[in-house]
């Protein structure tokens, strides 16, 4: 009798071990599922648009660009326009890599936005430069920001432009969010690309900081270098 007591009891014992034990196993779960981060997976409403230059430009010198936007280059626009600089005013630009100087003559970012097609930025990695980036950071911006254009080359000289690789095709991000995928054309001049949306305007309020992404997607293979070469990047909307 005191066996058959002892061994219910031992198998009591045993039945609320394992229901305890299966207790707080579920506990812990209820537990790591409460704190564990939830993360949402955000998606974007604006779709990915290739588009492809509505216009060529020739191109103007430095001086031709300084009377053009002083009012002096005998044209209707008496008072002249803007500059890119004074509506979109740059606090840096960064690129992923940048060919070494050759003696006095650099190749870094900055050469994009000084209005001189005899300077450029030249990408420094091995190959095409294929997923090498620009990005324009902007501040105290007062215009809409409504196109770009863009001088695709080394407009040092013709040759210069033959010889040395141009872009093909670039994807443009604002503010980290890819917007459009350019197509640019293999021709000399400023490829100009426009948009209807402002891309700073939002809830009708000018967003006055943002910073512009390019990036090399396919590029015209130059007939002596690999090395790609872009010239100037003028933001437009000003004038």
């Amino acid at each position: 009798m005191k066996k058959t007591i002892y061994l219910l009891f031992f198998v009591t014992a045993l039945i609320c071990v394992a229901c305890g034990g299966s207790a707080n196993k579920n506990a812990a779960q209820e537990s790591a599922e409460t704190t564990e981060p939830q993360i949402e997976a955000t998606t974007s409403d604006v779709e990915i648009t290739e588009i492809d230059p509505v216009g060529v430009y020739e191109i103007m010198t430095a001086q031709e660009l300084g009377k053009a936007y002083d009012g002096e280059d005998e044209e209707e626009d008496e008072d002249g326009y803007d500059s890119p600089q004074d509506c979109y005013p740059t606090s840096n630009i960064f690129a992923t890599s940048c060919l070494a100087a050759q003696g006095n003559v650099n190749y870094d970012e900055k050469n994009l936005y000084d209005e001189d097609y005899q300077t450029s930025w030249t990408e420094g990695v091995d190959g095409y430069g294929i997923g090498e980036k620009i990005t324009f950071a902007f501040n105290d911006v007062n215009a809409g920001f409504t196109g770009i254009e863009i001088a695709n080359g080394d407009y040092a000289s013709e040759d210069a432009w033959k010889n040395y690789s141009r872009v093909k095709k670039m994807k443009l991000s604002f503010n980290g969010e890819p917007m459009f995928i350019l197509n640019l054309k293999e021709e000399m001049g400023n490829q100009v690309f426009s948009w209807d949306k402002e891309l700073n305007v939002k809830d009708e309020e000018l967003l006055r900081e943002f910073t512009l992404t390019l990036e090399i997607m396919d590029v015209y293979k130059g007939d002596l270098y690999d090395n790609t070469v872009i010239s100037e990047v003028l933001p437009s909307g000003c004038y």
